[in-house]
């Protein structure tokens, strides 16, 4: 206890310098002096996987982590946005619990740090918190190694720090909870599903203790900059509070702008700051996010508009989101590692297709970079290690992007409003179905293009619908059966793709019976 003491103790020292040099040399704000855009590809890297798929030999974890950054490196990555926290930090903090606090590596799993656990996932979640905890034990801060690796490896290091992570939330006495998130006062209100157990950011006791986590990261790391992660999770006010938390929100946002232009001047280098939010413009200004406020007020330099996790999502309305935050904030268009069409089918990993197919959608759509969210080198998207790099490496350049197989697909979205009508696309019944698809540019000449539809039902003997994209009608070419539906493919005239990202795919019943679809995908290829 008296060793926790002195440690936070000193790093209230060190935060009292940052704030005396704040009021001594403030930076230029962004009005006086803009900072150019980011550039190349943006890669958040989430504060478990890198303990989760290795082991480290003693002596070894400074090496290995130094290897990760480089298969990044050598990946095209730019930015690298290390998150460091969930509830509680993957490093030694001084104003956090980390999640190895209260661990006996040498216990039993019966011992009391894992006992709320069901036994069958005991031994992962030791390797976890075990791994964390081996690598401080051999003197590795892990972010400051991080930093130290991107720097000498050209990539601009960030951290990402997530706002209100929820994970294990059904479990209050699980390990991965700190004390904070055991206090029920403290949690949202009204809301009774996943996020009922996220905290209120409406508490002054919430707030103070993000921004003690905030002011910790820039005066112990030497960031580029730091990402306020809002997706995980953008539920932080108490249902039908969210209108008055987004001034107190704004509000708040002034304080941590304030810390990151005190670390400026501290260390002599721009320190941005940037949010990610959801992806519906709508959505996130009706939780409290008001990220065009933030960005017309200098607050945020980067702003990534994404979805949370269900799927990626081909429609991003990166025009508007450009629109409302003015020219000066770089804007990242966010590619996530599932593709689930519709909640009445199961999700799956993202194929190259899919991924090159969204990331097409992101930069011919208005955004300036690609933000990469749970592509991680182990565990998924499940690519190999030469096939991964090279995929990564393709993300920087919409002209590279253009030379690959792409899929485009019509998706939902998983962050809502609560009351608000947001109804998917997806499924979709009736006898005449429109739907909205941004293709991207034309595709060279010689290419292929071919929708694929999945429509609920065998229904063999119903003569199959007719498919058009931008009044062009496809012809059938095949048709299978998955999962007890019908899964048709139709090939569209290269004409029917005139590259002006408002495609329109239209799906019409071959009689008056109405037809339920499930499944709207193109995919552009060269032909053969």
């Amino acid at each position: 206890m008296n060793k926790n003491r002195r440690r936070t103790g000193w790093w209230l020292l060190v935060l009292g310098a940052i704030s005396a040099a704040h009021d001594a040399a403030r930076p230029a704000t962004a009005a006086e002096a803009p900072l150019s855009k980011l550039a190349g590809l943006l890669h958040n890297e989430d504060c478990t996987n890198f303990f989760y798929y290795q082991d480290f030999p003693e002596g070894k974890a400074g090496e290995i982590a130094d290897r990760y950054v480089d298969v990044l490196a050598e990946a095209g990555v730019s930015v690298l946005l290390c998150n460091t926290n969930a509830r509680r930090t993957n490093y030694r903090s001084g104003v956090w619990d980390a999640f190895w606090d209260g661990y006996d590596p040498d216990g039993s799993d019966e011992q009391p740090f894992l006992a709320a656990m069901p036994p069958g996932r005991r031994d992962t979640y030791r390797k976890l918190v075990g791994n964390m905890l081996e690598v401080h034990r051999q003197g590795v801060d892990y972010p400051a190694r991080i930093i130290q690796r991107c720097r000498r490896r050209g990539i601009s290091p960030w951290l990402s720090l997530r706002m209100n992570d929820v994970h294990e939330n059904d479990n209050l006495d699980h390990p991965f909870h700190a004390a904070l998130w055991r206090r029920r006062e403290l949690f949202r209100q009204g809301h009774p599903g996943y996020y009922a157990r996220a905290l209120d950011y409406a508490h002054p006791e919430v707030r103070e203790h993000y921004r003690a986590l905030i002011a910790e990261s820039l005066a112990r790391y030497d960031l580029d900059g730091l990402e306020l992660d809002f997706l995980r999770e953008p539920y932080l006010f108490s249902l039908g509070k969210e209108q008055e938390g987004r001034a107190l929100l704004t509000d708040w946002l002034r304080t941590i702008r304030q810390l990151t232009d005190a670390a400026a001047g501290h260390r002599g280098h721009a320190v941005r700051l940037g949010v990610r939010v959801p992806s519906c413009l709508d959505t996130a200004l009706g939780l409290g996010l008001d990220a065009p406020a933030w960005a017309e007020e200098g607050l945020v330099d980067l702003v990534v508009a994404a979805p949370r996790w269900q799927s990626l999502e081909f429609d991003i309305p990166l025009g508007r989101w450009r629109e409302r935050l003015g020219d000066r904030v770089t804007l990242a268009g966010g590619l996530e590692v599932n593709y689930r069409p519709c909640g009445e089918l199961p999700a799956r990993l993202v194929t190259a297709d899919d991924a090159v197919g969204a990331a097409v959608a992101v930069l011919s759509g208005g955004a300036d970079v690609v933000y990469l969210f749970n592509y991680f080198q182990h565990g998924h998207p499940q690519w190999p290690s030469a096939e991964y790099q090279r995929m990564l490496q393709s993300f920087s350049s919409l002209d590279q992007l253009l030379t690959l197989p792409r899929r485009h697909a019509v998706t939902g979205r998983d962050v809502a409003v609560p009351g608000a009508d947001t109804r998917a696309p997806l499924p979709a019944s009736g006898t005449r179905l429109p739907f909205a698809m941004a293709l991207g540019p034309t595709p060279p000449t010689g290419w292929q293009a071919e929708a694929t539809i999945e429509i609920a039902g065998p229904n063999a003997n119903h003569a199959p619908p007719a498919v058009s994209v931008n009044g062009v009608a496809g012809e059938l070419g095949n048709e299978a059966a998955a999962g007890g539906n019908r899964l048709l493919r139709y090939a569209i005239p290269p004409g029917a793709l005139p590259g002006q990202n408002q495609d329109t795919i239209v799906i019409t019943a071959a009689g008056q019976d109405q037809i339920k679809v499930l499944r709207v995908e193109v995919r552009l290829h060269p032909g053969t």
